[in-house]
């Protein structure tokens, strides 16, 4: 059974096809900022209710949701240490952070991530 290089992962990615170019930024300073290829899917949105001004009850019982989109598939091999909460990305102009990442075992990771605002 055949097993996909690095190279090979970058068919489904290709920037000129249907996937873009994204800047990440890791939070070890010393990592520099680069672009990374992937693909990006914007549907749906993150709600994290901790960034809600309810009451100070509400505030502290840490809820959280979880939704679909936006997310970005990438090369695991492109993210320093597999990609860490707190990271950001840039993609078609707008900031985002990660707020997870599923590794999917084959040399992609899927990041779930949230407007960095």
């Amino acid at each position: 059974m055949p097993v996909e290089t690095d190279n090979d992962l970058l068919i489904f990615l290709n920037p000129d096809e249907f996937g873009v170019e994204a800047r990440y930024v890791s939070r070890d300073p010393a990592v520099e900022p680069k672009d990374i290829p992937g693909q990006f899917d914007d549907e749906g949105s993150n709600w994290n209710p901790n960034r809600w001004n309810g009451t100070q009850f509400q505030m502290q019982m840490g809820a959280s949701v979880t939704s679909t989109g936006p997310t970005f598939l990438c090369r695991t091999s492109d993210l320093n240490k597999g990609g860490r909460k707190g990271e950001k990305l840039t993609i078609k102009g707008e900031e985002y952070r990660i707020e997870d990442k599923r590794p999917d075992g084959t040399g992609l990771t899927l990041l779930l991530l949230m407007a960095n605002d």
